[in-house]
């Protein structure tokens, strides 16, 4: 018997449950049939993934086992190359051909690392991140756009819809706070002046995903302060953007999903943000600033006045546009099927490329 058989030709890398909702889109269309999910990491964070993904109906073997059955992918889907098994990469040691699906913009210095070398094929949101590709490694780029919001655009008649299980008031806007987290997280900075919001606005806090574990102290400044919810857990950002009036965001990838969207964005700023290890001063989270409204700690007791100033909105409306040209392809709505047929036609593109 074929100690392989059990196994398909084509995995995704996951290391946190949160994956699930930036492949879900594009796990539907190959169906569960036609991949495995392979997970990594701690046994809380692979339990925690193996219970939402595995529910969903997907594959789930954890890297060891893939490893100990000798099992070799034909293609690895994975947002970075990070992990080692030995002194080769992890994902070189489960498969043959590596495909990294980027995960988000912003934070050049660290998408842009000499680790992207080890990638045949890149799928990057649009044009900018091709060709900021080429100045750090050799592998084909495809530009796809940004999947994981393709529900968005299909089904615009649940735009505006409040999720249940947050307690909104729907008299009240909602204002949705995503703050990034370590050094360049705004959460210190400015927990007092947007909870201050709550008198006016729905505010929702929606945590980076390894803020629980890697830092729990920053987590304990918003327990300090009333905000209408707080979200630490798995939670998809697709249904907070939709029923989000206005996004708030520091750095790193979620001022760019507001961007997609096209939701009215504000950002807010870190001291030295430019210096730190992840961005560096052509990060694409860091110029954004030239062109969406930002704000430093100094002034965010402005931020609800910020809010209300409708002209400035109106005018933020041309520069998201600009901006959305820039950075993404006009996949709008069907960038997994994009992302499918290139992950399908690996080979081709690659001799191509």
């Amino acid at each position: 018997m074929d100690i392989n058989q059990g196994f398909r030709k084509l995995a995704f890398f996951v290391h946190t449950a949160e994956m699930y909702h930036h492949y879900k889109s594009v796990w539907r269309l190959l169906g569960p049939d036609g991949f495995d999910v392979v997970l990594h990491g701690t046994e809380s964070a692979m339990a925690e993934s193996r219970a939402l993904i595995g529910g969903m109906g997907y594959s789930c073997h954890d890297s060891a086992v893939i490893l100990s059955a000798g099992h070799y992918y034909d293609v690895v889907v994975s947002n970075h190359s990070l992990f080692t098994y030995g002194e080769r990469p992890l994902i070189q040691a489960l498969g043959r051909r590596q495909v990294r699906f980027m995960y988000a913009l912003g934070k050049a210095k660290h998408n842009f690392s000499a680790w992207n070398q080890h990638y045949d094929l890149i799928l990057c949101f649009g044009p900018w991140q091709a060709e900021r590709m080429k100045e750090c490694c050799s592998a084909v780029t495809f530009q796809m756009g940004y999947p994981r919001y393709d529900d968005y655009f299909r089904q615009s008649e649940l735009q505006h819809f409040l999720p249940t299980d947050l307690g909104l008031d729907p008299n009240k806007k909602t204002v949705l706070w995503l703050p990034t987290w370590r050094g360049l997280s705004s959460l210190r900075l400015f927990s007092d002046a947007m909870s201050n919001l709550i008198k006016d606005y729905n505010v929702i806090v929606k945590t980076h995903p390894l803020s629980v574990s890697a830092e729990p102290d920053a987590l304990k400044v918003l327990q300090q302060y009333p905000f209408t919810a707080v979200i630490t857990h798995v939670y998809d950002n697709l249904d907070l953007f939709r029923c989000a009036d206005f996004v708030v965001c520091d750095y790193g990838g979620t001022p760019f999903g507001a961007l997609y969207l096209d939701k009215n964005l504000l950002l807010l700023n870190v001291p030295n943000a430019a210096a730190n290890a992840l961005t560096g001063e052509n990060s694409p989270d860091v110029d954004l600033r030239q062109d969406i409204v930002s704000l430093d700690a100094s002034e965010r007791w402005r931020i609800s006045e910020i809010l209300q100033n409708k002209a400035l909105w109106s005018e933020q409306v041309s520069s998201r546009s600009r901006l959305r040209r820039r950075f993404f392809s006009a996949s709008y709505g069907f960038s997994a099927e994009l992302a499918v047929l290139a992950i399908k036609n690996i080979k081709n593109l690659i001799r191509q490329g």
